[in-house]
């Protein structure tokens, strides 16, 4: 893996958070509907076995599990992340690096928080990944190999 597709784990998984969370609320939304079909009287010789938003309900809980666990692995993986940024000698590169790949912030931003164009800072990240992408910086990191 390389440093930049280690790096990019905390957005990917930012992203697929956010997908989830935006199903749950989808999820939510389905379960409180009032279904229109079981208001009028229908001839029926059984009784529905559960409610109707009975399996909304269902799906709610197992995305929220797989939400919780998402941002579990979420949190380490920030943490491993900015261990490893903590490792870059220079606090420019550091505060690059930390606010796109820890704080999910975007390019722009991170310019106009430097005071500086985008193209400097996008100059800037492709030097400390130049940089990093030596071998020897990159194999004296261990957590890359035991996230994979």
């Amino acid at each position: 893996m390389s440093v930049k597709e280690f790096w990019e784990q905390a957005i990917n998984l930012d992203a697929a958070i956010a997908s989830h969370v935006a199903k749950l609320d989808n999820y939510r939304r389905l379960a409180m509907r009032i279904d229109g079909s079981r208001l009028e009287d229908h001839v029926s010789h059984s009784a529905p076995n559960e409610a109707p938003y009975a399996k909304w309900v269902e799906r709610i809980v197992d995305t929220e599990k797989e939400v919780d666990e998402e941002i579990d692995k979420l949190v380490d993986v920030k943490i491993a992340i900015s261990k490893f940024i903590d490792g870059v000698g220079n606090m420019r590169w550091q505060y690059i690096l930390r606010s796109h790949y820890v704080m999910c912030l975007p390019w722009p931003q991170i310019a106009d928080e430097l005071g500086c164009s985008l193209s400097t800072v996008k100059r800037d990240h492709n030097k400390v990944l130049a940089y990093l992408e030596d071998e020897k910086t990159v194999n004296r990191y261990d957590p890359i190999k035991k996230l994979v």
